[in-house]
């Protein structure tokens, strides 16, 4: 066996493909600040525009883990990129993650000819919707982006007026945008966007294609398809509440360039029947659905394949994949329902041509004492993991 000595080891004999690996795995400002100026094979590998083409301002281990904080890395490191090193890079970047306390000096460093990727990380929502605002060398840039992520520090209030301002003040200028993750980015801070409070179609975009965000209500799910994104073809919404709207904001109008619907709801509904149905209902040309639930019911039976079938899966005639999780809870107090067995609600999917289905069902009895008597209710629930795909096969 052959022992190496630390005099046998040396970085600078590894080939460039492997350091390049090694380069991918580092933050790109510690690349960029320790490595560039070392020797030339160093500045070749660290500049090489397939490296720098995505350039990654921040330190994302420390933007998840923490909220209230300044900047994330050192004012000797960024002063360093900002002064020598975007100014010989900027034309190769297609690809930019910033943070709020480096932007400014970011964007004066040097214009972005090929930019089409931005993401803004950790920003307070006033300061970024002053840059939307003011900043003139960010709203041009904004008008050549297709690409944009927008994350936004944890804040107390439930909804914000601010949020919604950016979010329309983007659908605004950025007149090439086709993908937009609006508040969604980090599973540990999903920030919800009042769309409703936007006012009007007034700011509308007839690129986007891809939406990821977070909502309050059910609400602003339905602003969002009333017409003002007329090329939105995947929409991946969270909602936080599912109530019947004070106003009709119900629309009939079909939604044929929807391709692929993701739609979460984590708080029980009472308004499945009519307000998610109609709305599925719309998406006719509908490729993939993936629907998590959780629902109320009362006097009613458990949601079955069935019915699933009957309200809204025999109009999608595009469907090629349906992953669903529904949690419904049946309240039977006044009348008298016969309630489906786990194998009823697994044959109501077999019948149907369906066969991966799982489900599972638990009956809860509750005796609560009032003050002139006692009564029994009997509360039923229900919890059904769902996922099957299913494939047209066509003979030509």
């Amino acid at each position: 066996m052959i022992k190496l000595n630390n005099d046998d080891v040396n970085i600078l004999d590894l080939p460039d493909e492997i350091l390049l690996m090694i380069f991918k795995k580092l933050n790109s400002t510690d690349v960029l600040y320790s490595l560039v100026d070392i020797n030339k094979q160093f500045d070749r590998l660290a500049l090489d525009s397939l490296y720098v083409r995505d350039l990654d301002m921040t330190d994302l281990m420390t933007i998840n883990s923490l909220y209230d904080q300044t900047s994330s890395i050192n004012t000797k490191i960024l002063s360093k990129i900002y002064e020598k090193i975007l100014p010989c890079i900027h034309h190769q970047i297609h690809k930019l993650t910033i943070e709020q306390y480096s932007m400014k000096n970011i964007l004066l460093a040097d214009i972005y000819p090929k930019l089409d990727y931005l993401s803004l990380i950790n920003f307070e929502e006033e300061i970024l919707y002053q840059y939307l605002t003011d900043d003139l060398i960010l709203r041009n840039l904004m008008k050549q982006i297709t690409h944009l992520n927008i994350d936004t520090k944890k804040r107390t209030e439930y909804c914000s007026v601010t949020v919604s301002k950016i979010f329309e003040l983007i659908l605004s200028l950025c007149k090439n945008l086709t993908s937009l993750n609006f508040c969604d980015m980090f599973p540990i801070r999903t920030n919800q966007t009042p769309i409703f409070y936007l006012s009007s179609k007034s700011h509308m975009s007839s690129t986007l294609i891809k939406l990821k965000i977070n909502v309050t209500s059910l609400v602003d799910c339905l602003y969002l398809l009333d017409g003002r994104l007329d090329s939105l073809t995947i929409l991946i919404i969270n909602v936080g509440q599912i109530f019947d709207p004070i106003i009709d904001i119900s629309s009939r109008k079909k939604l044929p360039k929807l391709k692929y619907f993701s739609f979460t709801a984590s708080n029980f509904t009472c308004y499945y029947d009519i307000l998610i149905v109609p709305l599925l209902c719309r998406m006719i040309n509908l490729e993939e659905l993936k629907l998590y639930l959780s629902l109320q019911r009362f006097n009613s039976s458990y949601i079955d394949g069935i019915q699933l079938y009957d309200q809204f899966l025999g109009y999608m005639t595009q469907l090629k994949r349906f992953i669903f999780w529904i949690n419904t809870k049946v309240f039977n107090d006044t009348v008298n329902v016969e309630l489906q067995s786990n194998k009823d609600i697994q044959r109501s999917f077999i019948r149907r041509g369906y066969e991966q289905v799982a489900s599972f069902s638990s009956f809860d009895f509750n005796q609560d004492s009032i003050d002139n008597g006692t009564f029994v209710s009997l509360g039923c629930r229900a919890i059904r993991v769902y996922a099957f795909s299913f494939f047209s096969i066509l003979s030509i």
